[in-house]
């Protein structure tokens, strides 16, 4: 008769450790999304009716959008903080000029090249002058707030907004909002950039180590920047989009999206050290970022103390998965 005692030194596995690390903190994301989700019903019934899941989906797609771009970053080591002016310049000068030559095309046009130029930029400093990034871009922040203050001294926002631009951000396919349809589609390249091609393979080795990489024949400076254009370009691209959301375009409009992005990278699972996490964990982030803020403009909780809450919510979510990622 055999025994169903596992052999002694056999103890049972739990489940979650079967996985590998980087699985379980994707894992956990997941997790800590849905426990979200249920507390936002449990404020608010309206969180189960589509039409407000719509709007959440609308508001996770601006943030994981630039959240594409960050998860690069902080993969290779680095970070990006130039994202919140870039997409007011983006709006303000796209919009602005769109309506001067009267075609949206030209608002695109304007997306591409701010948001090449902020990525080059970046590559400059953090690449070849070796600033730490931090610093770098987030002085390219001020720089381009500077430059977005002086435009509209001397040319008002316009509310003339690119047609293209308010279809990606309220416009719907099938009832499914067009924002989450843009959003799928650059998640899916995304992630299959990380796991299938060269260029994700050259990410993972130069977070891990750089010099190993150098060594290798990863070509550093390529990749650096690919990785600061690709992030320059999506905080560009959110700030046309966000013009379209709100049929204006102003001042500060990028502000709220310096840190919530980074957060969405950490709860996804991505290590700050990098070279290690991934995108499918970001897009849990993005979500879990997103409905945390609805529930506390839900229970009607002041600014300022919203600000509080949902800071030391993210720490801890932080804190949790850099002590998981030791």
């Amino acid at each position: 008769m055999t025994s169903a005692v596992p052999p002694e030194g056999e103890a049972a596995t739990p489940l979650l450790a079967r996985f590998s690390p980087r699985t379980q903190r994707v894992l956990l994301s997941y997790v800590i999304l849905l426990a979200i989700y249920v507390c936002c019903v449990a404020v608010s019934r309206d969180f189960l009716t589509w039409s407000t899941m719509r709007l959440q989906l609308v508001q996770a797609t601006f943030i994981g959008l630039i959240t594409i771009g960050e998860t690069f970053a902080i993969l290779i080591g680095q970070i990006d903080l130039s994202v919140p002016w870039t997409i007011t310049l983006s709006a303000v000068l796209g919009t602005n000029l769109s309506a001067l030559y009267g075609h949206q095309w030209v608002a695109f046009a304007v997306v591409i090249l701010i948001g090449g130029a902020v990525g080059l930029l970046n590559t400059l400093g953090v690449y070849v002058l070796r600033v730490h990034s931090l610093i770098w871009t987030l002085s390219v922040n001020l720089l381009l707030q500077g430059v977005a203050l002086i435009y509209t001294n001397a040319v008002a926002p316009t509310t003339h907004i690119p047609a293209l631009a308010r279809f990606l951000a309220l416009g719907s396919v099938s009832g499914v909002p067009m924002a989450f349809v843009v959003w799928a589609f650059f998640s899916a390249l995304t992630i299959l950039a990380l796991t299938r091609f060269r260029f994700g393979r050259y990410i993972y080795a130069i977070g891990n180590r750089q010099t190993t990489a150098l060594l290798s024949g990863v070509p550093l400076g390529r990749v650096h920047a690919l990785v600061f254009v690709l992030s320059g370009l999506g905080a560009a691209f959110v700030g046309l989009m966000l013009s379209g959301y709100s049929s204006q375009a102003y001042l500060g409009m990028g502000n709220d999206y310096l840190l919530p992005p980074i957060a969405a990278v950490v709860i996804g699972g991505t290590r700050l050290s990098g070279g290690d996490g991934g995108y499918f964990g970001s897009i849990a982030g993005a979500l879990t970022v997103v409905f945390l803020q609805a529930m506390l403009i839900t229970l009607n909780v002041s600014e300022g103390s919203r600000q509080v809450v949902f800071g030391a919510i993210l720490l801890s979510l932080a804190f949790l998965f850099l002590k998981r990622g030791r």
